[in-house]
């Protein structure tokens, strides 16, 4: 089993890091479309960490677990 998760970092006022985890983000997700998307949640000011609320993109990357089960006797 294969599990993708987008996971967009932010610069803090506080001068921190806050991250911000989407799983199953959609296919062919474009870097644009991910930059678009970091600079609209700092202008909207919808999330805030105990750190201050995000200023700046710092990274975002998409992480990908594969999931190996094994069938026990």
């Amino acid at each position: 089993m294969e599990k993708k998760t987008l996971q967009m970092v932010f610069a803090t006022q506080g001068g921190s890091t806050m991250t911000i985890s989407v799983n199953d983000p959609k296919a062919n997700l474009t870097e644009e479309e991910v930059s678009t998307v970091m600079e609209e949640l700092i202008t909207l000011g919808v999330f805030t960490s105990t750190s201050g609320d995000p200023i700046a993109k710092k990274s975002a990357q998409i992480i990908t677990q594969t999931t190996q089960e094994f069938t026990l006797a």
